[in-house]
């Protein structure tokens, strides 16, 4: 383990982590106004699907990196925080980075979803059509050949 983490096994619950935390430390109101725009991106984009696969593809990047980063702010935490948060489980980086990646990912595969389903629908609604015409120019096809 890791010299610069702390250890977890004081913390009893998750509640009172949550509680620890100085949510007021100007890193962690950008990190929260980091995952809010993030948000608003995936909203305004919702219909440009190359960005949004953009996007989702960082995301997941940033969570792949999530262990990474968490060692290197138990390294470094003494130049941007004043405290060390970083812990030796990451229960810290998971609850302030991973966490709320995983609900952008989500709405993005949310959207992906609710996208899919409206381009079935069209298309039932245009194969329902085709057979209705095709089914009327057979009947009209048979009609002029009873003549």
């Amino acid at each position: 383990m890791h010299d610069s983490f702390i250890e977890t096994k004081s913390i009893t619950s998750y509640w009172q982590f949550l509680r620890m935390i100085n949510w007021y430390e100007p890193w962690l109101i950008g990190l929260c106004g980091f995952h809010a725009i993030c948000l608003l991106i995936i909203v305004v984009t919702r219909g440009y699907h190359n960005i949004q696969i953009f996007l989702f593809v960082g995301l997941l990047s940033c969570i792949y990196c999530a262990e990474y980063i968490n060692q290197l702010g138990a390294e470094k935490w003494q130049l941007f925080a004043e405290d060390q948060y970083f812990d030796s489980r990451g229960m810290f980086i998971s609850t302030v980075l991973s966490f709320p990646v995983i609900i952008n990912c989500c709405v993005i595969v949310g959207i992906w979803l609710y996208e899919s389903i409206y381009l079935l629908k069209i298309c039932v609604k245009r194969l329902k059509k085709a057979r209705i015409e095709q089914h009327k120019k057979t009947e009209k096809d048979d009609k002029k050949k009873a003549e």
